[in-house]
């Protein structure tokens, strides 16, 4: 006899976490599929789209090739936008002469003419995924004949570092209004921290700004009716010579500012005007201004105790001691005993005699730690033989240190020393003036320039000492804190 097995619940599940798994794998292979082709689509894109703007480039004339603010000047915009298959593309256009290192370059140039042919670059960028790419491409174009002056001369930015090292990567913008037609360049300083532009146009209203993430900025100044005498000023191109400026920059400084009281003495006591500061009372009683057995005169109970709330200063910086005030007749008894936040009493290892109790203040608390013990409360128990005559606490509390305590919303000025000029009377004009508060935290945060700050006005306090004395002096990328405490 033939017996028919059919599938267990086993069978189902191990079948369907196979399919599952097969699906899962045919699901990956075509998403991942898919998104090399969509990269592949929009990369394609970008190189037709560089492709098409060199192609109209080389199809120009020499003279041609420029673009709009640029040097050479010329019709093409720097920065274009364009669309393709649906993917927005961005075109940035760079073209600059070149001096070419074989006839010579700069003074030492064989034939005096340092704008010998013209490197253009299309970057075309574009996002995928969320993340910005690009794809360039970089072409020189030669003049028809032999090389010819362009009438100008050679502008050189050099970019260094605090002390003097090149920084390549920095930003640089050339600007000129007064020529027609302006000039609105910007490039990037070489592996030497150098931007050179041959065949810049003849002019005396050069204006220099260099730039660069997580850098300080340094810039040429207008000279005007207060800056009379600029640090640097404009700088002036004359034909067919080289004019060089350096400009300075570094990482930012990390600066923090805070302002805060320092530490002093502070208390919290309970004066028993009612039982608010009390956590738990067992046959006791808050009257006429006390903590007392509960009941009256001829009926007051033999025992009683009660707890306090807890004292949790927020910048509890030492314990000092407990202070209060009590009675106790013949007869009476009070025993006060110092406890943690949850009213367990401290060990006598740590605050000798707290397991007895103490029946007089103050209370030395000097061996409690403040990292251990945070957070105190009081407990007693009251005791009397005569049921007329009770004992009392007329008042409780602790006195502790506090602080520092951080001050919010403080202004304050910092001035740096580098000047950007002086005026006519020879009045120094500073790069750097920062005028803030703090925040609600009592700190402010500030990437600032590396300089030498003085701090030339608190509004509102008078600071009694500081972490660091004024002036500071920052160097390049080096976290500086300073903490102000304050009257």
């Amino acid at each position: 006899m033939t017996v028919q097995r059919g599938m267990t619940l086993i069978d189902v599940l191990v079948g369907s976490a196979l399919v599952l798994i097969v699906f899962l794998t045919l699901l990956g292979l075509l998403r991942a599929s898919l998104l090399i082709s969509s990269s592949s689509k929009a990369k394609a894109g970008a190189t037709a789209v560089a492709t098409t703007q060199m192609e109209y480039l080389r199809s120009l004339p020499y003279a041609s090739v420029g673009t709009v603010g640029g040097i050479p000047a010329g019709n093409i915009p720097q920065t274009a936008t364009t669309t393709m298959n649906g993917i927005p593309y961005t075109i940035r256009t760079f073209v600059a002469y070149v001096d070419d290192v074989k006839d010579g370059t700069g003074v030492s140039d064989s034939n005096g003419i340092t704008t010998d042919y013209k490197k253009a670059k299309v970057a075309v960028t574009y996002v995928f995924r969320e993340t910005v790419r690009e794809v360039a491409l970089i072409s020189n174009i030669a003049p028809p004949s032999i090389e010819t002056t362009a009438g100008g001369g050679t502008l050189r930015v050099n970019v260094v570092d605090a002390v003097g090292v090149p920084v390549s990567g920095a930003s640089v913008r050339i600007q000129n209004t007064s020529l027609a037609p302006t000039v609105d360049v910007t490039t990037f300083s070489d592996v030497s921290g150098a931007a050179t532009f041959p065949g810049a146009p003849t002019s005396t209203e050069y204006q220099i700004s260099v730039t660069k993430s997580g850098y300080s900025s340094a810039e040429t100044y207008v000279r005007d009716a207060t800056n009379q005498n600029p640090t640097p000023g404009y700088l002036t191109v004359v034909g067919d010579q080289t004019t060089s400026g350096t400009f300075s920059i570094d990482a930012l400084v990390p600066f923090t500012l805070r302002t805060l009281y320092p530490i002093r003495s502070a208390s919290q006591s309970d004066t028993f005007s009612g039982s608010a500061g009390l956590l738990s009372m067992t046959n006791t009683q808050v009257s006429g201004g006390a903590l007392q057995l509960a009941g009256s005169v001829g009926s007051y109970a033999a025992s009683g105790s009660a707890r306090s709330t807890t004292t949790t200063p927020a910048y509890l910086s030492a314990w000092t001691n407990v202070s209060g005030a009590l009675t106790a007749d013949t007869g009476t008894t009070v025993r006060v005993h110092v406890g943690d936040a949850d009213g367990v009493l401290i060990p006598d290892a740590v605050l000798s005699g707290n397991a007895t109790g103490f029946s007089a203040f103050p209370i030395s608390l000097s061996t409690v730690s403040t990292s251990t013990y945070p957070s105190l409360t009081l407990v007693t128990e009251l005791t009397t033989n005569n049921a007329s005559s009770t004992p009392e606490i007329l008042e409780w509390g602790f006195v502790y240190d506090e602080g520092p305590i951080p001050v919010p919303d403080v202004p304050f000025t910092l001035t740096g020393a580098k000047k950007k000029g002086t005026t006519g009377e020879g009045a120094a004009i500073y790069k750097t003036i920062v005028s803030t508060t703090t925040d609600a935290t009592g700190a402010r945060y500030i990437p600032i320039e590396w300089d030498v700050y003085t701090l030339s006005e608190v509004t509102g306090y008078t600071v009694s000492s500081s972490s660091v004395a004024s002036p500071y002096t920052l160097t390049p990328g080096v976290p500086f804190d300073v903490s102000l405490f304050l009257e």
